[in-house]
């Protein structure tokens, strides 16, 4: 039993900031600000090689478009906590990425960061986005930062200005223990008999560095992973992040990007550590790191008003 619960805590800290939590700090009615329903719809998009995939959205707001991008193990859900104040000034959609939340998990090992990029990229051009912001965190963000590079959109005025918050975006970015999720068996055999909300809450707790999350946002965070194809698009997206290699190959494609680029830290990230996004910064051309104190791997939901302080004036530019 001891060694069972070793090996569960192991997969755990591997997988630790994977998902998100809201705790008591969260934004929205906590300020007085308007929360609409959103709108929520379904769209197919297809790739060129790739089957057609149905994608979940939601959409709220009016004003410049924002089109945010959830981590490895979110959904939308993700960011219930600031999606009401970005939304008083900007038009919002959330987008679940293929094989999470409502989105379609098929069994086709497309997960990697470019597979979603074109995704994203024929999403926009579907939505007839333009003068958008991507806002992406963690996996998300190495997303929003591979479809501003994805031939059928770069260039074209398409995206104006990237965020990218605790991202993961270049090859070993991440911490060393995530490696466990290679282990052959070993995360898929715990994953099978550790319920989704028992595992929800200790992934939110290592990566809110000890912090309780509440029960709602367990149930939130947990729902999605019910469907064992949730499982096993998660388990497909967290190797294709560790499996990518050649550093140098990837910052190179990363100097052709133009936009203006906003990196956000957590000071003590334990999940993608502060010095990864020091050298992401070094690698795009137009770049800027902010660094926020008093936060792990989660500043939406850790320092919610911080981080909004934070993109209001990179947003309003």
């Amino acid at each position: 039993m001891k060694r069972h619960r070793r090996i569960a805590k192991a997969v755990g800290c591997a997988l630790a900031g994977t998902l998100l939590v809201g705790v008591g700090d969260a934004m929205g009615p906590a300020l007085g600000l308007p929360a609409p329903e959103p709108s929520a719809s379904r769209t197919t998009i297809t790739v060129p090689g790739q089957p057609p995939v149905t994608l979940h959205y939601e959409e709220r707001g009016e004003g410049p478009p924002l089109l945010l991008l959830h981590g490895l193990g979110e959904s939308t859900f993700t960011w219930h906590d600031i999606l009401p104040a970005l939304a008083a000034g900007h038009r919002v959609i959330a987008l679940d990425l293929k094989g999470f939340g409502r989105s379609d998990k098929p069994d086709d090992g497309a997960y990697s960061a470019d597979d979603q990029a074109a995704l994203v990229a024929r999403f926009i051009l579907e939505r007839g986005l333009s003068d958008l912001t991507l806002i992406g965190h963690s996996f998300g963000g190495t997303v929003a930062l591979r479809a501003a590079l994805v031939e059928s959109i770069a260039g074209k005025g398409r995206i104006r200005r990237i965020v990218a918050i605790g991202a993961p975006a270049l090859p070993r970015a991440a911490a060393r223990r995530l490696d466990l999720v290679m282990t052959p068996l070993i995360p898929d055999a715990v994953a099978a008999v550790v319920p989704a909300e028992t595992a929800a809450r200790f992934l939110l707790k290592e990566a809110m560095g000890g912090r309780t999350p509440s029960e709602e946002n367990v149930k939130g965070y947990a729902a999605p992973y019910e469907d064992r194809d949730a499982v096993r698009a998660f388990f497909a997206t967290a190797r294709s992040i560790i499996n990518e290699r050649d550093a140098e190959a990837v910052k190179a494609r990363y100097r052709a990007i133009r936009q203006s680029v906003l990196l956000v830290w957590c000071r003590k990230d334990p999940i993608v550590p502060l010095r990864s996004g020091r050298q992401l910064a070094a690698a795009l051309p137009h770049a800027r790191l902010a660094i926020l104190d008093g936060c792990h791997h989660l500043p939406q939901h850790e320092r919610p008003k911080q981080l909004l302080k934070t993109l209001g004036p990179f947003l309003g530019r």
